[in-house]
């Protein structure tokens, strides 16, 4: 399996089968997803050592800021600056796990062995 497949089904990035995430629900519940300690099919162990997911904060924090520019760019021009904030801060509430989910998945994607 090809790894830009593996990352966007958000599997192993070794052997590609093993979910990263538990997959019950949709991405925007409002519950932190569960994160697998190991892959399922290979044993590959996803966090590494504490603190090993700390960067993926700054990828997360960049995503958060791209979605809430490009909201910012589109709805400035209909609706006033004091319900502007409202819906951008809704967004933010809205994508915050859907963040987490990713960013993890990148980290682990691009710093695997």
């Amino acid at each position: 399996m090809s790894s830009y497949k593996a990352l966007l089904n958000g599997t192993c990035p070794i052997c590609g089968k093993g979910q990263i995430f538990e997959t019950k629900g949709s991405l925007l519940h409002l519950k932190a997803p569960k994160m697998h300690e190991r892959c399922s099919e290979c044993n590959y162990k996803f966090d590494k050592e504490p603190g090993y997911f700390f960067g993926a904060m700054y990828i997360s924090y960049g995503m958060a800021i791209a979605e809430l520019i490009a909201v910012f760019l589109v709805i400035n021009w209909f609706i006033p600056l004091g319900w502007l904030f409202g819906i951008m801060f809704t967004i933010l509430v809205l994508t915050m796990f859907f963040n987490y989910r990713v960013s993890r998945i990148l980290w682990v994607h691009i710093f695997h062995e």
